[in-house]
């Protein structure tokens, strides 16, 4: 794991129309981390990962990069909705990112191969001439998976991916991601409201409190783990508690 590529927030405030979404929030992201975010609604999640990603311009404070300014080129974004264009094909839609990316005009055969290799692991290969309208839910956040995963990124976010899903279908891409992540660590953060889905796929978990500031920062010592263990229990029990004390 390298950690000079460390991603650092120093006093970091968003304010949208005189409102305080976000609040002096200090944070380091270690380089190959994966990192859930959970806090109430309202918290600023979403917040935090649209000035991740470069869609949003903080009030106040620094973002740095392995101690220069943060520029956002390289992140992988997983919206809510998928991100999926209507008249993009899932190949379409997934080789694009590439392209636009790269600024190139046409795939290298290496790119080729490993996109070939990525809808084959995600179980794109017999959709890759389907229009977003005739993809299920899973099948749709298994196109933007792809996407997040064709290109090395810095950092990976991915805003509550999973939430609209039923449960087997959310649990089989949740061990999908975690399978695409140890093929190809990145440094990844995941906003999710699901206590079980947070110590499933996060290492570290942050805790935001109601008012735009970081609570607490938690170790977890039950990822990737699904077990009904009674520590493990109780340690979401703990996670429920965090959310529930404090401002």
């Amino acid at each position: 794991m390298s950690t000079s590529n460390k991603i650092q927030l120093k006093n970091v405030s968003y304010t949208y129309d005189q409102t305080p979404i976000l609040q002096n929030l200090n944070l380091e992201l270690a380089a190959d981390t994966r990192y859930t975010l959970i806090g109430p609604s309202g918290a600023g999640k979403t917040t935090l990962l649209n000035l991740l990603a470069g869609l949003l311009e903080k009030t106040s404070g620094s973002i740095t990069q392995a101690d220069q300014p943060y520029l956002a080129n390289k992140v992988g974004l997983v919206p809510q909705d998928y991100g999926l264009l209507p008249w993009q094909t899932v190949e379409k839609s997934v080789t694009a990112a590439v392209l636009i990316r790269q600024q190139q005009k046409h795939l290298t055969r290496e790119q080729q191969l490993k996109l070939q290799h990525l809808f084959e692991a995600l179980g794109l290969t017999a959709l890759k001439s389907y229009y977003p309208h005739k993809l299920s839910g899973g099948q749709k956040q298994r196109v933007a998976l792809a996407r997040a995963f064709a290109l090395p990124n810095d950092l990976l976010l991915l805003d509550e991916p999973f939430a609209a899903l039923d449960a087997l279908t959310r649990e089989k891409l949740q061990h999908l991601f975690l399978t695409m992540w140890q093929k190809q660590p990145t440094t990844s953060l995941f906003i999710t409201h699901d206590m079980t889905e947070a110590v499933l796929l996060g290492q570290q978990i942050l805790v935001l409190t109601r008012t735009g500031q970081l609570k607490t920062i938690l170790s977890n010592p039950f990822v990737e783990s699904s077990q009904p263990d009674p520590a493990r229990l109780a340690f979401i029990q703990q996670l429920k508690g965090a959310l529930r004390d404090g401002p």
